[in-house]
């Protein structure tokens, strides 16, 4: 079973949007809120939302900063679908 984890800050616009996608496509997720994490933990290095799935980047992008920032031109469904495929 693929592991999938949705990484995001709260005040993300795009997060609930690619929240709903997951849900839409009935999938099991773990959220990972990006300010729950201690300031050196890797995962503060994407942008938000991120789309992990099994430990492996398919949406979003790595950053040079922990403060990071809004992942841009939103998945679509179908793309989605394409990327989380086992």
């Amino acid at each position: 079973m693929n592991q999938i984890k949705l990484i995001y800050f709260l005040d993300c616009p795009n997060f609930p949007i690619v929240k709903n996608i997951l849900l839409d496509m009935g999938l099991i997720f773990e959220e990972v809120e990006q300010n729950s994490l201690p300031n050196n933990h890797p995962l503060k290095l994407l942008t938000s939302p991120s789309i992990l799935k099994d430990d492996k980047l398919v949406f979003g992008q790595r950053t040079d900063s922990a403060i990071g920032g809004c992942s841009l031109n939103l998945p679509q469904k179908a793309d989605l679908i394409d990327r989380l495929k086992d």
